[in-house]
């Protein structure tokens, strides 16, 4: 009897564990585990973009959703740099190779695994946004930055869109909480099918939409970097030439000072010399006045 309740006890206690997933454990979309991800897998696995490994969803429901991300990956346009990169591998319309744009998956669990009990809601959205990353990198369904995982956290009723590089120019932040608040009813009372195909109907409008203007922060770096250069060198330029100019403008003043001091010298002696001159023709004439009658008495 004790030996059955063990069993029982260490059951459960492997069920639970089993169920709260890490990214590297969880079923791999494009990988040999892809067999986890839904109970039916469509003829094409290369297809799938559903993987719901606790069965949250019935097959039908998985099935009907992947349809939906299966016709926004061909429907939205290709925004990557080479059109090698947007290619499905298959077959399309008229014997040419299948394109497809953004590619939308879908994540749902019961549990993640977590090193605390009763988290906060900031500490459970970095938990999910961090395993929604380390998936964005095994999976790697976008070849340059166009994919989007939409992850549920069933346990927490936990929502989040998860876009990558350049999906997240045509649906950003704002937009995002806009359509988790749209369907958090549903998230409420764990409606999941109509919650996801309501977010990928509103996924599909702001993919196929412009993307939002946003400034590259590494562009306004650069121009700040240059234009302070810029600044410091004409700052620079500027003292080194106003040093100069003023320097020569004193060396001419002195030069002129000193020329103005010569000529004052110059007229002072040739107007003192005058002086002299005009006092000898003055002074000599009135000696011989009164010398001559001394002479003549001699």
């Amino acid at each position: 009897m004790v030996g059955n309740v063990l069993l029982l006890l260490i059951y459960h206690i492997t069920l639970a564990t089993s169920s709260q997933w890490t990214s590297s454990q969880f079923p791999d979309l494009r990988g040999p585990t892809v067999n986890q991800c839904v109970a039916v897998l469509p003829r094409n696995k290369q297809q799938l973009y559903v993987c719901d490994p606790d069965h949250m969803l019935n097959n039908t429901q998985a099935m009907q959703l992947n349809i939906q991300l299966q016709e926004l990956a061909v429907g939205t346009p290709c925004h990557c740099q080479r059109r090698s990169q947007c290619t499905t591998g298959i077959e399309g319309s008229g014997g040419k190779e299948g394109l497809h744009g953004f590619i939308v998956s879908i994540a749902i669990v019961k549990n993640l695994y977590m090193h605390m009990h009763s988290p906060s809601d900031t500490q459970l959205t970095e938990r999910a946004e961090a395993f929604c990353r380390a998936l964005e990198g095994r999976w790697a369904l976008g070849d340059c930055g166009n994919s989007v995982i939409v992850f549920v956290w069933q346990h927490y009723k936990k929502m989040v869109i998860w876009p990558a590089r350049l999906a997240e120019k045509y649906i950003t932040a704002e937009e995002r909480k806009a359509i988790l608040t749209k369907v958090n009813d549903y998230a409420q009372t764990d409606d999941w099918f109509p919650a996801l195909s309501t977010i990928i109907k509103e996924i599909s409008n702001e993919l196929n939409g412009d993307p939002e203007p946003r400034f590259d922060t590494g562009t306004l770096s650069l121009l700040l970097s240059v234009g302070l250069a810029v600044g410091l060198t004409v700052f620079i330029t500027c003292c080194v030439c106003a040093f100069r100019c003023c320097g020569n403008v004193k060396t001419r003043e002195r030069r002129k000072s000193v020329e103005r001091a010569m000529d004052n010298l110059r007229n002072s002696v040739i107007r003192r010399g005058s002086q002299f001159r005009r006092f000898d023709c003055q002074c000599i004439p009135m000696m011989c006045v009164h010398i001559m009658p001394l002479c003549v008495t001699l």
